[in-house]
């Protein structure tokens, strides 16, 4: 209830500024549109395979949208350990990022898991079979990166945000907390920390993972760097190639 009443005054400027973007954000296309961003994805010790994020504009029951892609692969040699196979598309709402579709196929050693959400009018979200009542758009967490890149971002900035998980909605902050020098086989980059949160102290991913991100300092907002703890260790994505369709 503190950190709530702590963030109220910047909730509302947060408010008011998308307010005065979203007519922005949808007469132009996002400059990161067509792009698609190559990862080395590793723990500390040994290299663990390749993951790709792409964004690309389609369309929805006829109207236009955005296509989220998201795919990570183990290498050989950890496959003969633990296969990681997953894919992701998300459809989008062109106007400020949030989820309409998604569509998940998870392979991850032993777990396999196909699932699918869709939103219903503002109201409703879907989620194989199950009916999520929802007050605000609700997001994909990746895809809430992408609404970030569209934004002005400052050390000290706050958001927050619904984020669509397998099971339910929750609620989530996220908070540009530094600004750091980032080494990636892509290159050098000054960049903004990005740490989401829960408001109710509960870790965001299973297994009590925790997820960072650092998002270039630049007008591109480039994710140059992603790190997901996990059970099996700290999982690091780092940009290697940015190709732009």
């Amino acid at each position: 209830m503190l950190l709530l009443k702590r963030y109220l005054p910047m909730i509302k400027i947060k408010i008011f500024l998308l307010i005065l973007l979203s007519t922005s954000i949808s007469a132009s296309t996002p400059n990161f549109v067509g792009e698609e961003l190559k990862y080395s994805a590793g723990f500390r010790l040994f290299p663990a395979g390749n993951a790709i994020l792409s964004l690309t504009s389609d369309s929805l029951n006829g109207k236009p949208v955005l296509l989220l892609s998201t795919s990570v692969k183990t290498n050989s040699f950890l496959d003969a350990f633990y296969t990681v196979r997953d894919e992701t598309l998300s459809w989008l709402n062109i106007e400020d990022f949030s989820l309409l579709k998604t569509v998940k196929e998870i392979r991850e050693g032993k777990y396999h898991r196909n699932h699918s959400a869709h939103t219903q009018g503002d109201s409703l979200l879907i989620w194989n079979k199950k009916y999520f009542t929802i007050t605000e758009p609700v997001y994909d967490p990746i895809a809430f990166i992408y609404f970030l890149r569209s934004q002005k971002l400052s050390l000290g900035d706050s958001f927050h945000f619904l984020s669509a998980g397998e099971k339910k909605v929750r609620e989530v902050w996220v908070n540009i907390t530094a600004r750091e020098s980032i080494k990636v086989p892509a290159g050098d980059f000054d960049c903004l920390k990005v740490e989401p949160v829960s408001p109710d102290g509960k870790s965001l991913l299973k297994n009590n993972g925790e997820l960072r991100v650092w998002l270039s300092n630049d007008n591109k907002r480039l994710p140059v760097k992603i790190e997901m703890k996990t059970n099996v260790g700290t999982m690091v994505m780092k940009l290697k190639e940015i190709k732009q369709r």
